[in-house]
């Protein structure tokens, strides 16, 4: 009885900030599109504005996440310890996540594109038809910037962080992935989230710090922002050989990149 109890309690600490989140911001987003309008017109506005409002809420939970924090660096092992400022070789950690999320996420586009998922998936038509329905500089600013933060926050810095207080850590970085791909509704998404997402949790278990989480997540929807407005790499999809040929090349080099940072930190 003790463990059953054990247990529903483990599930309430990783649920209950995910709850608080989607609450505030559900109706934060209600208010705005009540206020603005709910059509694909105003509803990068609206995820904005509701994103900026969610935030400081979330704020509270990450820094008292029980694995990471603002102040967190690795020591050695699993074990952490508090420091005043960002961890030393911050900028080579965001240097390599900019280009191994940049890699998994161009290719990753790509393959998936060029499946007949896209078409089969109406909720990924419809996101995307909202996602991509306002002026460049807002989806950049909200799908590019605002967003990353505060799904890092989440999802990372408090999701992943207090499943990895529970467990060893691949079964943390699978379980908090599921969760982070169910949660965007659709077959295209949830793959693509949950392909992210792993890698995403590897890259701020290594570095014990949310920014290359949130540095990786702003490039690839940068790119995908880019790749969607302006008409970048749009050959990249069509079917063709080359197009399957390169972008598994792309797949594998971030791949390999991934490994090989990762285990420079055993050989540290």
């Amino acid at each position: 009885m003790k463990q059953k109890k054990n247990i529903f309690v483990q599930i309430w600490y990783v649920a209950y900030p995910l709850l608080f989140y989607y609450a505030v911001a559900l109706i934060a987003m209600s208010l705005c599109q009540w206020l603005l309008g709910s059509d694909d017109e105003h509803f990068v506005m609206c995820q904005l504005v509701s994103t900026v409002i969610t935030i400081p809420f979330m704020m509270p939970f990450y820094r008292s996440a029980n694995y990471f924090d603002f102040s967190v660096v690795k020591s050695s092992g699993d074990q952490v310890k508090k420091k005043s400022s960002l961890p030393e070789g911050c900028i080579k950690n965001i240097i390599f996540s900019v280009i191994i999320v940049l890699c998994i996420s161009f290719a990753l586009n790509n393959l998936i594109s060029m499946t007949p998922l896209v078409e089969w998936s109406k909720g990924y038509q419809q996101a995307n038809a909202g996602f991509y329905g306002s002026t460049l500089g807002l989806e950049i600013l909200s799908s590019a910037i605002c967003t990353p933060i505060l799904e890092e926050m989440v999802f990372r810095g408090i999701l992943f962080g207090r499943i990895r207080g529970m467990m060893a850590k691949i079964p943390a970085v699978l379980v908090s992935a599921l969760i982070f791909a169910a949660l965007h509704f659709n077959i295209v998404q949830f793959i693509y989230a949950f392909l992210l997402g792993i890698v995403l949790a590897f890259l701020m278990e290594k570095a014990g710090h949310v920014y290359v989480a949130i540095a990786g997540h702003m490039a690839a929807n940068l790119l995908a922002v880019l790749r969607t407005e302006l008409g970048l790499f749009s050959n990249m999809t069509d079917k063709s050989i080359s197009a399957w040929v390169i972008s598994v090349l792309v797949l594998v080099v971030g791949i390999v990149v991934l490994y090989w940072h990762l285990q420079k930190e055993k050989e540290a």
